[in-house]
């Protein structure tokens, strides 16, 4: 029997329950949830990590509809001397749901391999469509950036991690970095994109009929201005639509058995990158749904991208 990894598990609740409308929690049940979670889990990282939470990365953040609706971070930094390499955690959740938990169970994994980790919460569509949710990411890691010295980061050596709509935003990283596209650009060394959504347009991402992309009720469409689906929006949402030469490294893995987003499309995306020039690493997980998509050849194959792409000496035109 396969077990999932507990990141992917809280990431696969979140989005499946919230396409489903699941009952809420109010702020202050969230946000005791919350507390909760770091109460428990903070403790069990390597003794002397330096570990900042909550910390808001716009000068005047207003507060969301739930505790996940906001601009903030948590960074996890290995303890000892020198500067690290940087993962940022983008999470999943259809735009609509999600936290940044999953941060602390990558700490666990990358902070022995002198790695820091941060994870971030971006305004979610009920409080502000897109590009509201690029723009924040974007946002956190220029604040990771300007406080790089402070917290023993290298500025140069960031990659950006999701699941989903989190692989979403990454890949509109990835692909926006070095563009005046979406609000303060930050051009990224790596990134990891596990089940992602590449291509929002209807036809030419390949959703089927009952998909939620196509489904006019679902909480997501609060991610269009107009409350409605738009094809030349979906366009302008879409990493797809800006693929070119000179983008970081990128890591795509996506389940044969994947039932929300089209594994087609995530295809078309790794074979385009491919075309362009781009170091892209494609894997297929057989077996593998939504959100049990990262089995354990996988997880060994990004830490092993990881350390290449955010050990390595900067490479000219990449920083």
């Amino acid at each position: 029997m396969k077990t999932m990894n507990p990141v992917v598990v809280l990431l696969f609740v979140f989005t499946v329950a919230g396409l489903k409308a699941a009952e809420p929690l109010s702020y202050e049940e969230r946000a005791a949830q919350i507390s909760a979670f770091y109460a428990r889990e903070l403790p069990k990282l390597p003794e002397g990590t330096i570990k900042v939470v909550d910390q808001p990365y716009v000068d005047e953040e207003v507060r969301g509809f739930s505790p996940d609706s906001s601009q903030k971070l948590d960074l996890f930094v290995p303890a000892g001397p020198g500067s690290f390499p940087l993962l940022v955690n983008i999470h999943g959740g259809g735009w609509h749901s999600g936290g940044k938990e999953g941060g602390v169970a990558l700490a666990q994994a990358y902070l022995p391999k002198g790695i820091a980790v941060a994870s971030l919460t971006y305004r979610l569509v009920k409080d502000a469509p897109f590009p509201a949710q690029i723009e924040d990411c974007n946002a956190a890691i220029a604040w990771l950036r300007a406080h790089a010295q402070e917290y023993q980061i290298k500025p140069d050596r960031v990659a950006v991690t999701g699941h989903s709509a989190g692989a979403h935003l990454c890949a509109l990283i990835a692909t926006t970095g070095d563009k005046s596209i979406f609000k303060n650009p930050q051009k990224v060394q790596a990134a990891v994109c596990a089940a992602g959504i590449f291509d929002m347009d209807r036809d030419r991402g390949q959703w089927p009929e009952k998909s939620f992309l196509r489904n006019e009720r679902a909480p997501m469409m609060l991610f269009f201005p107009g409350k409605t689906y738009d094809e030349a929006f979906a366009r302008y949402a879409s990493p797809q639509s800006y693929i070119h030469a000179g983008m970081p490294p990128t890591y795509i893995v996506h389940g044969d058995s994947d039932r929300l987003v089209p594994i087609g499309q995530a295809r078309v995306f790794a074979d385009d990158l491919k075309k362009a020039g781009v170091d892209v690493t494609w894997r297929v997980t057989a077996g593998r749904d939504h959100g049990d998509v990262m089995d354990k050849g996988a997880r060994a194959e990004v830490a092993a991208f990881l350390e290449n792409h955010l050990k390595q000496s900067p490479v000219a035109g990449n920083e």
